[in-house]
């Protein structure tokens, strides 16, 4: 179960113990085995908050509690990620100097832009999809990007010459992991949303690695930067093709 508390302090904000941890590092290896059931807790317990708020709250304060849930149990790790992206892919810059603004702390303008469109483009779905189906989308959102996520690192190739972390998890991946991922998302998406939502997992997951696509041909491959984004922007995608399959 290590490999689950490692998965769940470097995704997530919830509180692991370090006893849980041990002493020796454990692996990318062994905490991409629960990415998938990392995504269905976070939607899981974001989801729980949204229907509590439900029932005392409007529609539109629980879709936006649904949005800052979902930052706060991430710690906005992945919106960190397209911040990011937007910058280097605003600049216009060669791929080399694209890496280095990615790679910069400082938010430009572009950044900034990105992260309200999104927010503004996830609430607006969230609210749009009324009280049933956007609860669902909140549990279900999460797990499609971390099905992206490892999508990403098993068909793609670390963009930056440099090793660190994200290499790691690049060197690690397994179509294993990917497929244990896929099961979650399945089953997650199912559990939720029956036919509909696997529908619209298949359409939200289709746009994300279209994404990635386009920014391999950018980069010449990814970092932890884009692999965030785009789960950024599957959860997104999701959501709007929930939005277009129910007519709401």
């Amino acid at each position: 179960m290590t490999g689950l508390w490692a998965a769940l302090a470097f995704l997530t904000t919830i509180p692991v113990s370090a006893a849980w941890l041990g002493d020796v590092p454990i692996p990318p290896r062994r905490l991409l085995w629960w990415w998938g059931v990392v995504g269905a807790l976070i939607g899981g317990l974001a989801a729980g908050l949204v229907w509590l708020a439900t029932l005392r709250l409007p529609w539109t304060a629980c879709a936006a509690i649904g949005v800052v849930a979902l930052i706060g149990l991430t710690g906005g790790l992945h919106l960190d990620g397209f911040v990011d992206m937007c910058d280097g892919l605003g600049s216009r810059a060669p791929r080399a100097r694209a890496l280095e603004i990615m790679k910069d702390s400082h938010v430009g303008a572009f950044g900034v832009i990105g992260a309200i469109s999104l927010l503004l483009l996830k609430f607006g779905l969230l609210t749009g999809l009324g009280s049933a189906w956007g609860v669902a989308a909140v549990g279900v959102a999460p797990v499609v990007g971390r099905l992206t996520q490892v999508w990403i690192l098993r068909n793609s190739r670390y963009a930056r010459p440099e090793g660190g972390m994200g290499g790691a998890f690049f060197a690690a991946i397994q179509w294993a992991h990917v497929a244990v991922a896929a099961l979650c998302a399945i089953v997650t998406a199912s559990a939720w949303g029956g036919l509909t939502g696997l529908l619209a997992l298949a359409g939200g997951f289709a746009f994300a690695a279209a994404g990635a696509a386009g920014v391999t041909r950018w980069l010449g491959g990814h970092t932890g930067d884009t692999v965030g984004a785009l789960s950024e922007t599957a959860e997104v995608a999701f959501c709007l093709v929930l939005a277009l399959i129910t007519g709401t």
